[in-house]
């Protein structure tokens, strides 16, 4: 699978962007907060889905509010080109698959293109960053297996959720020393269940020696109850007897007593009518001393009431408290601001460079001086570049006069000398004699020989060929050496013709045997002398035309410099006339002409300042004169207005104190004056009272209410007393024997009496209790019940025994084939690894081993071994990547997803990350690789990967959106 697009709708701070991915490695390189974890996760999240809100993953939703998603354009060797389209939607987002040939599918889909895996499988293998890589020094045996199987390298990731899941849920079900598991409940409840069985099979043996107690009671209880009867026919005659004997004894008692104290009439409800008569008066009087104590305290202390002009006038002064406190705020502000402009004036002044600002605030600051003296400064501008121009020019010609003079004396020193130059000179004609005696001997030798006529045939029509073309070339020498072969043929025809020798041949042998072999030195000391000479000339010109060229510089540069003089006295005239002793520096002289106009501003200010100062400080004063005038003289003036509002208020106290005793004194007097009244009312209840009485005094009062009460009492209780006897038809006045006899007989009745019913009592309680007991033991089927619930119990506690045994064998039976795979799997992939580590540390370290207790050690070139924890931060991460790369490796053909890289070499050295480097270029033939960093030194390393810039990327269309 290769990503070949990404195209952002709307995704953390990116919207509306499109990357292009080429195969191989791509690197998307920017600062931080640039994005580049932001488009890992879009890759991942459009991948897998996006989370949930209340997770603790970023849903990296756009800031500007726009719309959420976007596209991932990939090609997948099964599928073809494809499109994954996730947008805002449910929980994962709305999820849409375009492929090749037009057809369209979902969220299914979308699991068949990723193989089946999970956000959490992919991150394992294919998506990594510096944090994934710590912690490799912890990791033993078990969990890196666990880790390579759960990833999906074995294809048992199912298997190993699954395991997971029996083992969570034989814990949940059993624990040796658990208590919560529901096995361990089961089995507490069932030995709490047998002991409460045994105890029901002792209760419902005792029924049979209950039940012949009980009939045992019943003929008791009817012997009892027969003595019990006769006994209580007796007691009632002789409690009755007993019972009117003190009845008729306190008739007669009665009946003397109310002779002597009949009363007969009272008034009604005489004693609380009076008393409460009595109780207002007393309250009444007490209430009309302290109104007149009050009165008189009151009069004393009523203060005398005060003015109302000055009160008034202290409100007109106080409702125009806001106004004053807006004077003196108003001074306030006008005095800092006053300070402000000072102080800005001195700044404006300090960065003038002025000491006063006369001159200044008098001038022309206007934008047409700016622009005139910018006209200026720009001619004079111009005249320096062109001074700095010349300048230039002058040096680099003075620079190359003196190369051309030293090559020139370098020349000298090389120089030819005059022998050379002479035989340079010679050399030409000798040349071409040496020429022609050598074609002319060589003839004369040919001829003598063999005397063959076609060479000197041969030989003429070279000659012929030979001055042809010089002719036609226009070159002399050349004609001269095909006449010079003409002659020696002809000569060689003719001493062929004579048979003797030629009387120049000896002549021609002493030239060639003098000059052969010096051709080359000749033609190289022609050479020299040629080239001395060109050379020599050249120079020579070059140097007159750069003295030339100086003469006329300097001429320029005369009159520019005259003229700049002339300008700079122009120029600084104009900044005397503002005060300034030197020219500025051009780049400051439109600030200088804007503080120039803020100075002006700031005078202007600083006067209209002063002069409301001084009106507001006008009617300050006058306001104070008019407070002085009510208050005490002395305030000062910040809290004349507190001194005021402090003497209003204190008047306008005693008023309201005043007008509140006054008005208290009419309510107490008129309160005075009603109990007064209330009292003679009183008075007047009382003595009708003592009259309907019949009596005069207090104490007759009560004394006559007691006796009246006393009578009343005893014509009751005589009618009781009649009433009672009446009901037993007692009406004779006799007796059968004393009270006393009569009181030691009922004693006796009564003894016997309640020894029977102690026995009644013992033998129904008895019996009640026997038959509660034995009537609960015929009705009651708890022990049939706790019988079936005992059976109930174990029979749950088997089908939960059968659950946790399978379980058991599930979870057996995986970690079996767990531990085949590994054998089958691990060392494959942990090969692979060891290769790809080995490689990474320039072979420091070959391999990968297992300590005795499971954990991970690297075995050094020389057989030593180094715990993981005991390597530097790069080696262990160097290591971790190893096995991740191995991992993918591993996945080629059932996974073959990109690789996510988030800057995991940062702490390579160089070396190392070259080998990184090679190693990702091998892989990238079949894995696309994309990394992200911000480091600008790594992105100079990939030469051959694709460089994507954060802060370059995007679309000036936007994103497509289908």
């Amino acid at each position: 699978m290769k990503i070949r697009k990404l195209v952002i709708y709307g995704f953390g701070k990116h919207e509306n962007k499109t990357i292009d991915f080429t195969d191989g490695i791509n690197v998307i390189y920017g600062h931080n907060e640039a994005g580049k974890t932001t488009i890992q996760q879009f890759i991942v999240q459009t991948l897998f889905g996006f989370p949930q809100k209340n997770s603790a993953q970023l849903r990296y939703e756009p800031k500007a509010g726009g719309k959420f998603g976007g596209q991932v354009h990939l090609y997948d060797e099964v599928h073809g080109n494809c499109i994954i389209e996730r947008v805002q939607g449910k929980s994962s987002g709305d999820v849409t698959v375009y492929f090749e040939d037009g057809t369209t599918g979902g969220e299914e889909a979308v699991q068949i293109l990723v193989r089946q895996y999970d956000r959490a499988s992919f991150e394992s293998i294919f998506s990594f960053s510096i944090l994934q890589l710590q912690g490799f020094e912890r990791m033993d045996e078990t969990e890196l297996s666990r880790t390579l199987l759960s990833s999906g390298t074995t294809g048992v990731d199912t298997l190993l959720r699954v395991e997971k899941k029996m083992e969570k849920e034989m814990g949940d079900l059993f624990k040796k020393s658990g208590r919560n598991p529901e096995m361990n409940v089961r089995a507490i409840e069932l030995k709490e269940m047998e002991k409460e069985l045994k105890s029901e099979q002792e209760r419902m043996s005792t029924f049979a020696p209950k039940m012949d107690r009980i009939h045992e009671i019943d003929r008791e209880w009817q012997e009892a109850k027969a003595a019990y009867e006769s006994l209580r026919e007796q007691y009632r005659a002789l409690e009755l007897e007993l019972q009117l004997s003190p009845l008729k004894e306190r008739k007669r008692n009665l009946s003397r007593r109310l002779d002597e104290v009949r009363k007969s009439s009272f008034p009604s409800d005489g004693i609380r009518r009076y008393e409460m008569i009595s109780g207002r008066l007393t309250e009444m009087e007490a209430k009309k001393r302290g109104l007149e104590a009050e009165l008189t305290a009151m009069a004393e202390k009523i203060p005398t009431y005060p003015r109302p002009e000055m009160l008034t006038e202290m409100e007109r002064l106080l409702a125009r408290e806001p106004e004053w406190h807006e004077w003196r705020s108003a001074v306030g502000s006008i005095r800092e601001r006053l300070t402000q402009l000072n102080v800005k004036r001195m700044r404006m002044l300090d960065r003038l460079g002025l000491d006063k600002s006369d001159e200044l605030l008098q001038a022309d600051v206007s934008i047409h001086q700016e622009e005139y003296l910018y006209g200026q400064l720009q001619e004079l501008n111009d005249m320096n570049q062109q001074i700095g121009y010349i300048d230039r020019q002058l040096t680099q010609l003075e620079n190359e006069l003196r190369d051309i003079r030293t090559d020139q004396l370098s020349l000298q020193k090389n120089s030819p000398t005059e022998a050379e130059r002479k035989q340079a000179e010679e050399w030409p004609s000798i040349r071409r004699r040496l020429a022609e005696a050598k074609a002319y001997v060589h003839m004369s030798r040919s001829s003598r020989d063999d005397g063959n006529p076609q060479l000197l045939w041969i030989l003429l029509i070279v000659a012929a060929v030979i001055s042809i073309v010089g002719l036609i070339g226009d070159q002399w020498i050349v004609v001269g050496l095909g006449a010079c072969l003409a002659v020696i043929a002809a000569l060689s025809k003719l001493g062929k013709h004579s048979g003797q020798p030629s009387p120049n041949n000896d002549e021609m042998e002493r030239l060639i045997n003098e000059y052969a072999g010096q051709e080359a030195e000749m033609e190289a000391l022609i050479g020299k002398v040629q080239d001395y000479e060109q050379r020599h000339r050249l120079l020579e010109e070059a140097a007159k035309t750069n003295e030339r060229k100086m003469g006329v510089l300097e001429e320029e540069y005369g009159a520019i410099v005259q003229e700049k003089e002339r300008l700079e006295g122009s120029i600084r005239e104009f900044f005397v006339a503002y005060g300034l002793q030197k020219i500025p520096n051009p780049g400051i002289l439109h600030e200088f002409f804007g503080m120039a106009r803020s100075l002006q501003e700031v005078e202007r200010e600083l006067e209209d300042a002063a002069r409301q100062s001084e009106e507001l400080q006008g009617k300050i004063r006058m306001r104070q004169t008019e407070v002085e005038r009510i208050v005490t003289a002395g305030a000062p003036e910040s809290s004349i207005y507190e001194k005021l509002r402090s003497d209003y208020l204190s008047l306008q106290e005693e008023a309201q104190a005043f007008k509140t005793l006054a008005q208290k004194i009419e309510e107490l007097q008129m309160q005075k004056q009603e109990a007064g009244e209330l009292l003679s009312s009183l008075h007047s209840q009382q003595q009708d009272l003592f009259t309907e009485a019949g009596v005069e005094t207090e104490e007759q009062y009560y004394k006559a209410y007691a006796d009246y009460q006393e009578t009343l009492t005893l014509m009751q209780q005589l009618e009781d007393l009649e009433s009672q006897l009446s009901v037993h038809g007692a009406v004779e006045d006799e007796s059968g024997g004393s009270e006393r006899e009569l009181r030691e007989e009922v004693h006796k009745v009564e003894r016997r009496l309640a020894a029977l019913e102690d026995v009644i009592n013992s033998l129904v309680k008895e019996k009640a209790t026997l038959e509660v007991e034995t009537e609960k033991l015929l009705t009651d089927d708890s022990y049939q019940r706790k019988q079936q619930l005992f059976e109930m119990k174990k029979a749950e506690f088997a089908e939960l025994a059968k659950q946790w045994s399978v379980r058991q064998a599930i979870v057996e039976a995986i970690k079996g084939m767990m531990d085949e795979l590994k054998e089958k799997k691990l060392p494959e992939v942990l090969d692979r690894a060891e290769k790809l580590f080995s490689e990474l540390t320039g072979g420091t370290y070959m391999a990968l081993a297992l300590s005795e207790n499971g954990y991970f050690q690297a075995v050094a070139q020389d057989g030593r071994r180094y715990p993981i924890i005991e390597l530097s931060q790069a080696t262990k991460e160097q290591a971790y990547i190893a096995l991740r790369l191995s991992l993918a490796t591993a996945k080629e053909k059932t996974a073959p997803f990109p690789l996510l890289l988030d800057d995991p070499f940062v702490h390579f050295d160089e070396m190392r990350f070259s080998r990184m480097l090679k190693i990702m270029e091998r892989l990238s033939a079949k894995h696309q690789f994309i990394y992200f960093t911000c480091h600008d030194k790594i992105v100079e390393y990939w030469t051959n990967a694709t460089i994507i810039n954060v802060s370059d990327i995007g679309s000036a269309k936007g994103a497509m959106i289908r």
